[in-house]
């Protein structure tokens, strides 16, 4: 880990776990307050691509891809879409 280290400052490093300690916080309080709007699990993918803002299209693919994997239900991913589009007011094509 030193090796790749070396080339940053103490304050760089410091900066670096902040962020991603901030990044934690957002990641867990939107997969509550989603969860807890839905009513269902979601799993981590789909709300980490909200979080980055990903456009409606690519988080419909990411749920798609939960429902392939037995993440999420094909109701619970209807229900998703739908609801996200609204919350969000997605535009999509």
């Amino acid at each position: 880990m030193e090796k790749y280290c070396r080339n940053y400052t103490d304050t760089d490093i410091s900066d670096i776990v902040k962020k991603i300690e901030i990044r934690n916080r957002e990641f867990k309080e939107l997969k509550e307050k989603l969860e807890n709007y839905f009513k269902f699990e979601i799993t981590d993918y789909i709300i980490s691509d909200i979080l980055d803002c990903e456009n409606y299209n690519h988080v419909c693919l990411m749920i798609n891809l939960a429902v392939i994997n037995n993440r999420i239900t094909l109701e619970n991913s209807m229900i998703l879409k739908n609801e996200l589009k609204k919350l969000f007011k997605a535009k999509y094509k």
